[in-house]
């Protein structure tokens, strides 16, 4: 029993004591002290406002990683998609360029074999009006 009455006189005294400094300081301090202590319970009870703030903003950064994960991987599906189309495509491009060199060879052969045959006609015809007019030549010096 004694002790709670020790506990209450020394909250008293202690309670009277601040609030002796807290009037002797004048009252401008007490108006201070009061529009301070009305700012820190006002932003106190705004704590909760603002830590829902935070939480949304974490919330919908999380959702935009998120979204920008799936962007990424959907992305590297493509990448791996179109790199697999770039490779048929190469070997396509091979195989027609191929296809071009041999039809082009196969040109200047027929070309070639074109040629080789003009050239033999027109020899053919040459050499015989030339062994015509070599024949009438001699014939008509034997006459």
């Amino acid at each position: 029993m004694r002790d709670r009455w020790r506990m209450k006189t020394l909250r008293l005294f202690s309670t009277l004591l601040v609030a002796g400094i807290a009037f002797s300081a004048g009252e401008r301090t007490v108006s201070a002290s009061l529009g301070g202590f009305y700012n820190g319970i006002k932003q106190f009870s705004e704590l909760p406002q603002e830590v829902n703030e935070l939480k949304e903003g974490y919330n919908h950064t999380l959702q935009e990683l998120e979204q920008a994960r799936n962007d990424v991987k959907q992305f590297q599906e493509q990448n791996a998609e179109l790199a697999e189309q770039n490779r048929k495509l190469t070997e396509m491009v091979l195989e027609l360029q191929q296809a071009e060199m041999a039809r082009k060879q196969n040109a200047e052969r027929i070309k070639t074999v074109v040629l080789t045959a003009i050239g033999l006609a027109l020899g053919y015809f040459v050499l015989i009006r030339a062994l015509r007019f070599g024949m009438r030549r001699t014939n008509r010096y034997r006459r």
